[in-house]
């Protein structure tokens, strides 16, 4: 399938957001066999397929998780919520934090507060939560999970999910021989998480362990653990990056200078804006099924062919898209808390559970 001039820059910013990273959308891979979630549904061929145009609003969630070997599995490290509007021709991503607090339905007759990065998680677990919904079960589970919390966040249906492990993420990048990224400050991050050495005792004797621990808790006590981190650096401007310093990049979250999640938000969209670059000096969206078949192996979507050809045919020309980023934090819809159980959660600033604020946000910025 080749696409027209018309859709590679919109197509670079949908090969980005499968990613996770921080923009636009996904319909680009494609070795259905491998990529695609399986569902009870009839399987179509090329010469049966029906291409339909979609009207009005597509929401696609993306999400990055750490995956086998890294803290917190299938945890979302990003939750962003791609909107596009083909008839006003407006594209608006927004971007969910980890910690905000929701109702999970983990049985069919119960709903359950976790953080909205669990949602991934549990709709992948069927160990634990073996009386999930049908719909929430095999292996498009985890994608419904997370399609159905993050609806009930911004207010939105979700039509499709992609995801993305670090790793996958990583080989990416490497995939396409690296990008030059923008470093929009200079910062330092002297706590950055080396994998497998999360419960590495630093030299550190059982006692001392002991001690240490009864005097401090959370972050502060891991930092007594220095051998758990390497020190990362970064020099504004622009960097040649692979996929290991790529992905130490955007993960990033305790500099003094450009720390927390809104810091995190613009490093992903710089990022981003580099793999849009390299795409577009590759020319892969001239060949895109040949292409992103490379990636196959590293995302997961429940997108298939049929939806991906009615995708680019609703999209019309991409040059006459605007593109705005929401970001939901704390100086607008959330107030920050902790739960029954001492976590630090993000709850709506009309009260737990109550979305309606959240919504009226969303939807005001999406038409402004």
């Amino acid at each position: 399938m080749k696409l027209t001039a018309k859709f590679k820059i919109l197509f670079s910013l949908i090969f980005i957001a499968v990613f996770l990273i921080s923009f636009v959308s996904t319909f680009i891979f494609l070795n259905y066999k491998r990529s695609v979630v399986e569902k009870p549904e009839k399987q179509s061929t090329n010469e049966d397929i029906q291409i339909k145009k979609i009207e009005g609003e597509i929401n696609i969630l993306l999400l990055g998780y750490g995956g086998a070997g890294h803290e917190g599995g299938t945890l979302s490290d990003s939750i962003l919520i791609l909107n596009l509007n083909t008839e006003k021709k407006h594209a608006a991503l927004i971007a969910i934090p980890r910690d905000t607090w929701i109702e999970l339905p983990i049985r069919s007759d119960l709903k359950e507060n976790h953080k909205v990065n669990a949602s991934y998680a549990i709709g992948n677990d069927h160990a634990k939560y073996p009386l999930k919904e049908p719909i929430y079960q095999g292996e498009s589970g985890g994608g419904e999970m997370a399609k159905y919390a993050a609806s009930q966040v911004v207010g939105m249906p979700i039509d499709y999910f992609v995801s993305v492990s670090f790793d996958g993420f990583s080989e990416a990048i490497n995939i396409l021989g690296g990008i030059e990224v923008d470093v929009p400050v200079t910062f330092d991050d002297y706590f950055y998480p080396v994998k497998d050495l999360e419960n590495e005792s630093c030299g550190k004797s059982a006692g001392e362990i002991a001690e240490l621990s009864s005097t401090q808790s959370g972050f502060e006590l891991e930092k007594q653990f220095e051998c758990r981190y390497e020190h990362l650096h970064f020099d504004k401007g622009k960097t040649q990056m692979n996929g290991e310093s790529a992905l130490k990049f955007v993960r990033s979250r305790h500099s003094s200078q450009h720390g927390g999640d809104f810091a995190r938000g613009q490093r992903q969209q710089a990022v981003l804006f580099g793999i849009k670059d390299k795409l577009l000096e590759l020319g892969a969206a001239d060949d895109a099924l040949s292409f992103f078949n490379k990636f196959s192996d590293v995302i997961k979507t429940d997108i298939d062919e049929e939806a991906l050809l009615s995708l680019v045919a609703s999209l019309g020309n991409t040059s006459d898209y605007s593109i705005k980023e929401i970001n939901l934090t704390e100086e607008n819809v959330f107030s920050a808390t902790k739960s029954l159980d001492g976590q630090f959660i993000l709850i709506p600033k009309l009260g737990e559970g109550i979305w309606s604020g959240v919504h009226s946000f969303v939807r005001e910025q999406i038409s402004n």
